[in-house]
């Protein structure tokens, strides 16, 4: 009797409960639809909050640029045609303009490098130090990421002709740094860094720089043993590269 129950148990099931449950998405094809989910979200939220920052009080601004700050460095590609959004102002305080140096960098793509790296080469001659150092730094970043390097190079150089020490010893680190990963350019970039004295080099990670070129590329500057000369005259009173900012 139990067992004539249990067959017609059986039957009586239906044939959805007995399909065996699908296949779990595969850890790769999850990501991928998260990127997805997000990339919607970020799309709906970014033009209320680009209407913001263009507006309302000091206060407001940085906190609606403090956010879209975290957005942008979670997911550029978003941002990336709306770059001018964040270009620095001449009156902005220097804290709002550091946030948008990063984010014009994080933005920097193959379509909008040339703009962006414009923009921050009119930063270089900033009368705030700080941030016209980083905004070098900026362009050596894009520049390392392969984005229109040609371009890039041409303005690197023309910032070692600006003769302001803080813009030469940034340069001279930047175009080192090039020249390790694009030794292709080593010829021009040598022509114009050979025409630097180094008497006028008062960094010492400037100095550092230009030693590790002199030393690399030496074959293309007749002067550089007698320029190094000079450098190792006081080299025991250096500081370490490494202590200045």
């Amino acid at each position: 009797m139990k067992m004539k129950l249990t067959m017609e148990r059986k039957k009586s099931l239906s044939s959805s409960v007995l399909k065996p449950a699908p296949p779990k998405a595969s850890p790769r094809l999850r990501r991928l639809l998260v990127k997805s989910l997000l990339s919607r979200v970020y799309e709906r939220i970014k033009a209320p909050l680009l209407t913001l920052v263009s507006s309302g009080s000091p206060e407001q601004y940085y906190a609606v640029l403090s956010h879209l700050h975290l957005l942008v460095m979670r997911a550029p590609y978003v941002f990336s045609s709306d770059y001018k959004h964040f270009y620095c102002q001449y009156n902005e305080p220097s804290y709002v303009k550091r946030l948008k140096l990063e984010m014009l960098t994080a933005v920097a793509n193959e379509s909008n490098s040339y703009e962006i790296v414009t923009e921050l080469c009119e930063y270089a001659a900033n009368v705030d130090i700080p941030i016209a150092r980083e905004s070098i730094r900026a362009v050596g970043k894009i520049a390392l990421q392969q984005y229109d390097v040609n371009a890039i190079v041409d303005r690197l150089l023309q910032f070692l002709e600006m003769e302001k020490d803080y813009v030469t010893a940034e340069a001279l680190v930047l175009v080192k740094d090039l020249l390790r990963k694009y030794p292709q350019w080593s010829h021009d970039c040598i022509a114009v860094v050979g025409n630097i004295s180094s008497k006028n080099l008062q960094e010492s990670k400037a100095k550092a720089a230009l030693i590790w070129m002199l030393g690399e590329y030496s074959q293309d500057m007749q002067d550089a043993p007698y320029v190094l000369e000079s450098l190792v005259e006081n080299w025991d009173e250096e500081h370490s590269a490494e202590d200045i900012d």
